[in-house]
């Protein structure tokens, strides 16, 4: 039985989030998992290597981080852990399709820009992109790899205990995003549009992933939430959820996380895939589990339209920098994607739309 933890916040300003991570992590047996792993390595702390994975490179501007884990939050997660003797804890991430139209999308860059402590002495922030290596993904007896001899970010192919800390939105895609898609983002190429929407299946390429560097922990950062159909990329007028949710079995905390929102998780393709090779987990729920008040889901075939058109790799990069908000201040504009008077017209009426829609709280 896979235990599952969801807790809220009581205060209105969220002022009791930190206090709540900790209860939260503490009741699902963080700590229990955590020590287990390293009794079983035969390491000191000091080598004993953690890896923590946020959802981190869809930020776009400091005044919306409803579309990423709340940097202070997964700060106080690894502040909590190196206070137990653990030094050797990085911050992963890889760079994604953003970089295909704004600079400064390095891994670090976005992190400082989010706010997170470049300079800290508890962790150190890896960009996977950068820190790859080549890597033989096994068969297993049924099933063929589908990435074969290909890549991974050497820190997360190291750690001896690895975090999917998510944040809690929807997704065109899959409905939601939540500990499982969040491992999409160890993926280390850049261009992810090429590479894992149209050459491969980017549900396939997380599974074989978590196949073969297991994610040990899951925690999904609901304080506030991006729900509605652009919910992944940002979210004007984010949905107060107070919510965490947090579990040693990411398959139970995304089958949780999709009830929450009011679906069939198995309409999500990641936990539809996940459930199919791991298997369906049996789930004890502590805490609430209602559905969340006034949430907006991605309507019906939305994902299967969208299937169809990442196909067309034009198409899709296109479309891709048309719906993207940016801080053009931070991440300015690539020569090619300043030179274009259409595409940045179309882009500009499209999020003028967006934005008004979203505020009114329509999508």
């Amino acid at each position: 039985m896979e235990n599952v933890v969801v807790r809220t916040t009581q205060e209105d300003d969220d002022s009791d989030k930190f206090t709540l991570l900790e209860r939260v992590i503490d009741e699902a047996g963080f700590w229990t998992a955590l020590e287990k792993r390293f009794a079983e390595s035969g390491k000191t702390k000091n080598d004993f290597l953690i890896a923590v994975k946020p959802n981190l490179m869809m930020f776009y501007n400091i005044e919306d981080l409803s579309v990423i884990t709340e940097p202070v939050l997964v700060e106080h997660l690894i502040k909590k852990i190196s206070e137990r003797g653990y030094t050797n804890i990085a911050l992963v991430e890889s760079q994604n399709v953003f970089g295909n139209w704004f600079t400064n999308r390095d891994v670090i860059s976005v992190a400082k820009a989010a706010g997170y402590n470049t300079k800290s002495t508890d962790y150190r922030i890896i960009d996977l992109t950068m820190d790859v290596t080549a890597h033989v993904y096994k068969d297993s007896p049924d099933h063929e790899s589908s990435l074969g001899t290909y890549l991974v970010g050497k820190t997360w192919r190291d750690a001896d205990f690895r975090i999917s800390f998510a944040k809690n939105k929807t997704h065109i895609s899959c409905y939601y995003t939540l500990t499982i898609k969040n491992i999409y983002g160890v993926t280390p190429e850049q261009n992810k549009f090429r590479e894992y929407h149209t050459d491969r299946e980017i549900d396939e390429v997380t599974i074989e992933m978590i196949k073969e560097f297991p994610v040990h922990f899951g925690i999904v950062d609901g304080i506030k939430s991006a729900d509605g159909i652009l919910g992944l990329k940002a979210d004007f007028n984010p949905n107060h959820t107070k919510t965490l949710i947090a579990g040693e079995n990411i398959i139970a905390v995304d089958i949780v996380g999709g009830q929450k929102m009011g679906l069939d998780p198995m309409k999500n393709l990641f936990v539809k895939l996940a459930v199919d090779t791991f298997g369906k987990p049996d789930i004890t729920i502590i805490g609430d589990s209602s559905v969340y008040k006034d949430w907006k889901n991605v309507g019906p075939f939305v994902d299967s339209i969208l299937d169809y058109g990442e196909e067309l790799y034009g198409f899709a990069n296109i479309l891709g920098y048309m719906c993207s908000e940016m801080d053009i201040a931070a991440f300015p504009a690539k020569n090619k994607e300043r030179i274009s008077w259409f595409r940045n017209t179309m882009r500009g009426i499209f999020l003028n739309i967006f934005r008004v829609l979203n505020k009114a709280g329509i999508i």
